[in-house]
């Protein structure tokens, strides 16, 4: 990077300057974390179980160092109970949303005007409404969101760059670190670069293959014995800037003088001056040396390694264009968030942050907030009174125990013959009492003390309980089901949300988490829409949601009311729903792969034309089978009618013979009549409908008529 050098005239003067002024601050900021590193190495020794010095130098070599590892139990119960409350399976603890009112890119504004026209063109008359392009924006607005809550989530399950490494494992360490000493915190996004390749459509409506550079976000934790905030600030974001120690191999920082935002004469330079490197351990370090080994607490050598310090926070515009960085005139005595790297006061490297808005490069999760502490107070700290007296306690039980367990015994030496060693107690010995003693009574006696072993015990619990109640971690939290009430266990739901209910004290450790979550996604969505090869589809008036106290609620309680209100809703109400994503929060509320179980949308796009093809055919066949029942009735009332109509015509045949046969043997008139009224009788009773169809009666007729008739038959 010389030839780079000389080009972009790199002011040294003013880089020696930065270093100097920048190397001072890291020194206050040293200074000030003195305390903080005192409470830190309380906390890890408190975690480890070992007695701080001054403890120590109290204790006698006779007295025990018995240290029951109660913090280091309920530091794991906490850390390993806050990550599956913030990172239930099938769920995500975050979310992109767009603005109740977006504000997007000109163009993609005149997108959506340009599609309105083109819609309107078959309805001359349509006018368009102010509501109207709301609704249309906001559409648009959260289909970006979605969009970019995919990629977010794509890029979170490889979010580490050495090793494969998804968010949730990232994050464990970082709670594990807020647990302990009160403070995580997560570095990142930063960027990785390859060359690659994405699958184009062209204008033509033809896919394009095109070559490009690709890069990817990666995020890292950050140990808290190398990071230095500014302690005089109130809060993070009220800081001036933030040190990251960095101690690398020879051959690691002589890499980054091959880099291009290295300056590489100012690393050469210093390699050649600096052959044996500069890295000497600190105080910090060689305490955590000093402790246990098993416990892996100890720290890298020092042999030939340099120890750098990455800073992040304010910086002049005259300092950036001291390092190259172009920055306009008007913009020399502004501060801007940027980057510089520096070994001792050398600076190695200085760079402006790419996001337009400010976006922390560090992520805190604060595990308790105080008044008095920036990183706020760790669990060893809350509960070290109460370890305190279970280790005190412990340890007098230890003793009493080692002191009276043995035989103690009260020897009368006038009485023992001068060759018995009344100095030790062992197996099968043999007192040899000398006869010759003026006393009769026993030369060895037994003596018994009291060792309190009870009352030791009590309150060894009592402080178990003092612990129980100050970290909210005990059995029904921390997973001791033998502990537990029974009535809990009974029944899975029931002991969900006994678990449910107890995680409620931990509410405020989970907002303070999501306050990390929202500030780690924010940072991702800035990073998206300057580094990813989509960032023109991206962009919209986004913002990050964290969801983590969501999921305080027991599963099972949540399952329960998305059921009943699954099967409540009346069809009006089901308009309001959106039956997709209600789908899926009965899935993911029990835990089920949604990746797994859901239909990709083509699948469930096939799935309801064919249903809609079987219903129509359905809806056919059933009009059929009506139009033949229809056909089949009236053909059964058509017979029926012929044949009733058949039998009266018959009748009425009969009727006309019998006159005719009584005229011609000459009755009288009343015969006549007598015979006409026999036949209506046996008509009205014999011919009567025997179907669906129905025969009007015939009326009987009058004597007149029947007289007339036969008059006229005459």
């Amino acid at each position: 990077m010389a030839d780079e050098d000389t080009e972009l005239k790199l002011d040294t003067d003013r880089l020696k300057k930065l270093g100097t002024k920048l190397s001072d601050r890291f020194k206050e900021y040293e200074k000030s974390r003195q305390v903080r590193e005192e409470q830190w190495l309380k906390n890890v020794r408190q975690y480890i179980g070992e007695y701080d010095p001054a403890i120590l130098d109290k204790l006698t070599t006779e007295q025990s160092r018995a240290y029951p590892k109660i913090t280091r139990v309920k530091c794991l119960a906490l850390v390993a109970r806050l990550h599956a409350l913030l990172f239930p399976a099938g769920e995500k603890n975050w979310g992109v949303e767009a603005s109740p009112k977006p504000q997007l890119p000109l163009e993609r504004l005149q997108g959506i005007a340009q599609k309105w026209i083109e819609d309107s063109a078959a309805n001359p008359e349509a006018r368009a409404s102010q509501t109207e392009m709301d609704r249309l924006i906001k559409l648009l607005a959260d289909e970006i969101a979605s969009a970019m809550e995919l990629v977010i989530d794509d890029q979170l399950k490889d979010a580490s760059h050495d090793t494969a490494c998804d968010y949730p494992a990232l994050v464990r360490k970082v709670l594990f670190s807020g647990v302990l000493y009160g403070c995580g915190v997560l570095k990142g996004p930063m960027s990785v670069g390859h060359k690659g390749a994405v699958l184009r459509v062209s204008d033509t409506g033809m896919p394009t293959v095109i070559e490009l550079d690709l890069y990817r976000p990666y995020l890292e934790p950050v140990s808290i014995w190398d990071y230095y905030p500014d302690f005089s600030a109130k809060e993070f974001q009220f800081m001036d800037g933030a040190f990251q120690r960095h101690v690398y191999p020879h051959a690691t920082f002589a890499e980054l003088g091959q880099r291009e935002d290295f300056i590489t004469d100012a690393v050469e330079q210093y390699l050649r001056d600096h052959a044996d490197g500069n890295y000497r351990k600190r105080n910090h370090e060689q305490v955590l040396d000093a402790l246990s080994t098993e416990q892996q607490q100890t720290q890298p050598g020092e042999g030939k390694k340099f120890e750098l310090f990455e800073y992040w926070g304010s910086i002049t515009g005259h300092d950036l264009r001291a390092a190259g960085v172009e920055v306009p005139d008007s913009d020399l005595d502004k501060c801007s968030y940027g980057c510089v790297w520096m070994i001792d006061d050398v600076v190695v490297k200085v760079a402006q942050a790419p996001y337009k808005d400010q976006v922390s490069m560090y992520h805190h999760f604060v595990f308790e907030e105080d008044e008095v502490n920036l990183t706020g107070s760790g669990l060893p700290v809350i509960m070290r009174d109460s370890q305190l007296g279970i280790a005190t306690f412990t340890r007098m039980l230890v003793d009493n125990a080692a002191s009276v367990c043995g035989p103690n015994v009260e020897v009368d030496l006038d009485q023992l013959a001068a060759s018995t060693n009344p100095n030790t107690i062992v197996p099968f010995k043999a007192w040899v009492k000398d006869n010759a003693s003026p006393n009769g009574g026993r030369a060895v006696q037994s003596i018994s003390f009291d060792s309190h072993m009870t009352d030791l015990m009590a309150a060894i619990g009592l402080f178990r309980e003092f612990a129980d109640a100050e970290t909210f971690v005990n059995p029904m939290t921390g997973g001791d089901m033998e502990s537990m009430p029974s009535e809990a266990l009974r029944t899975q739901g029931n002991m969900s949300m006994a678990m449910g209910n107890a995680a409620l004290p931990f509410k405020d450790i989970v907002r303070n988490f999501d306050k990390f979550t929202s500030s780690v996604i924010n940072a991702l969505i800035q990073w998206n829409l300057i580094y990813h090869e989509d960032a023109d589809t991206l962009t919209g008036d986004l913002r990050p949601i964290a969801k983590g106290a969501s999921s305080l609620m027991a599963k099972e309680v949540r399952a329960y009311v998305l059921d009943a209100l699954a099967q409540t809703l009346t069809p009006e109400e089901r308009i309001y729903i959106n039956e997709e994503e209600l789908l899926k929060e009965r899935l993911s509320v029990r835990d089920l792969p949604l990746e797994k179980l859901l239909a990709t949308k083509e699948q469930v796009a096939e799935r309801r034309e064919a249903q809609s093809a079987q219903a129509e055919q359905a809806q056919q066949q059933a009009a059929e089978v009506m139009a033949a029942d229809i056909m089949l009735t009236r053909g059964k009332a058509l017979k029926e009618t012929t044949a009733a109509q058949r039998n009266l015509d018959n009748a009425d045949v009969a009727t006309a013979r019998a006159l005719v046969e009584a005229i011609v043997k000459g009755v009288d008139l009343d015969t006549l009549r007598q015979i006409v009224s026999t036949t209506a009788a046996r008509r009205g009773t014999t011919e009567q409908p025997t179907a669906q169809g129905s025969v009007t009666p015939v009326p009987q007729q009058s004597g007149g008529e029947v007289v007339e008739l036969a008059g006229a038959n005459r």
